[in-house]
């Protein structure tokens, strides 16, 4: 199909089916979602894989301008102000949603490399979905402002996890002793490396929007400053999504009052694009593995919710949280998709040359994260939308 009119029927579909549902007062990215499943391999095969496969970078767009978007929200005095309960919150509910899975993971499969690995894979949660309702309700208050927090250094924390967790799972299959250049070296590189390249590139783009007055050209500024982020970060293979919350961050801090409305210019800008890769998102989810989906499937998911849920309260508990913030933020954490499968993916690719106990490991990773993101990414939307209402952050011309 002319790739033109694809992209003129799924926006005006992904509109439709996000309305009908924002009706049900379901938020309205259930409903790019499951436009996307109904389009995809799993009914229709209306969009191929081979077709999203070629349109990755559509993706790593919407990607990228969610983490501008995110970093414009963390300004300094937020930090000042929460920074030690993010930080306590933070490792509360990525540790625990590790230890949790990798402990039910080993007691069902005595498989200790699948354990760490599955554990260090949950703590990850996809900004994407949990951002979006909260611009959709234009919810604001401390569990707002937390909830953005989390999602967008859960990424740096699953990175760490990760590495730790690759390096014992590879010593375990293949032998060897520990690597500490995967266990640390590589993602702390790609941490401080995506955040020094967004902050650069934030700092030049704050000093650029200076000189433009018209609001088109600082429009075209601000979105050729992502592009060149996310290129670049690509280039260098560093986190998308950190980079450009590195670019969002910087701009919103060097001049607060200033380069405020840029972030609204941009956000005028891409919910086309976002109904796209929710869109995207749904035809890569295959409901057919949710039956294979099986009993470390479920021990998964439920790990993975009651480790973000406890994680989540007692680290809110402790830090002295808003009480809102402790009572629903866990509902806020349940989404995973883009980081999680993409280090499925690199566990695939390193393991299946393992061996026939590596090729083993691999296959079970891509079906558990692949089975368990359809569940979660159907589940984690109204759950957000749930918090938010119930800690009273949504206006009343919203609800």
């Amino acid at each position: 199909m002319n790739i033109l009119l694809l992209f003129g029927f799924i926006v005006l579909v992904g509109l439709l089916f996000g309305r009908g549902f924002e009706k049900a007062g379901i938020p309205q990215v259930v409903g790019y979602i499951v436009a996307g499943v109904i389009l995809g391999d799993s009914v229709t095969h209306f969009i191929s894989t081979e077709l999203l496969d070629k349109l990755v970078p559509l993706t790593q767009l919407a990607l990228a301008f969610i983490g501008f978007m995110v970093g414009g929200e963390l300004k300094k005095s937020v930090f000042q102000k929460y920074g030690k309960q993010f930080l306590a919150i933070l490792l509360s509910e990525g540790l625990l949603a590790m230890f949790t899975v990798a402990v039910l993971t080993f007691l069902w499969t005595k498989n200790l490399p699948l354990a760490l690995l599955l554990g260090a894979l949950c703590s990850a949660t996809a900004p994407a979905a949990t951002v979006d309702v909260l611009w959709e309700y234009h919810s604001r208050g401390p569990l707002t402002t937390t909830i953005l927090a989390i999602v967008a250094l859960d990424d740096g924390l699953a990175l760490i996890l990760y590495g730790f967790a690759f390096a014992f799972a590879n010593v375990l299959i293949v032998g060897g002793t520990l690597d500490a250049n995967v266990m640390l070296v590589q993602p702390l590189t790609e941490i401080f490396g995506s955040l020094f390249l967004g902050g650069a590139i934030g700092f030049l783009l704050d000093y650029g929007l200076r000189f433009i007055k018209l609001k088109d050209d600082k429009l075209v500024v601000n979105i050729g400053a992502v592009l060149l982020a996310s290129g670049l970060a690509s280039h260098f293979e560093f986190s998308l999504i950190l980079t450009n919350m590195a670019v969002g961050l910087v701009l919103t801090n060097m001049h607060t009052d200033r380069n405020e409305p840029n972030f609204d210019l941009v956000k005028s800008f891409v919910p086309p694009i976002y109904i796209i890769f929710f869109i995207f998102v749904g035809a890569r989810l295959q409901i057919g593995l949710l039956p294979k989906m099986g009993m470390l499937g479920l021990l998964y998911v439920a790990g993975r919710t009651a480790g973000k849920w406890i994680g989540a309260y007692f680290g809110s508990r402790l830090s002295g949280a808003d009480e809102n913030v402790q009572k629903y933020l866990g509902f806020a954490l349940f989404s995973q998709a883009g980081v999680a499968i993409g280090l499925a993916l690199d566990i695939y690719q390193h393991f299946s040359q393992m061996g026939a106990a590596g090729m083993q490991l691999g296959h079970t990773v891509i079906n558990v994260i692949a089975a368990t993101t359809l569940l979660v990414q159907i589940i984690g939307p109204p759950s957000v939308k749930y918090a938010i209402t119930k800690a009273k952050e949504i206006p009343v011309d919203k609800k």
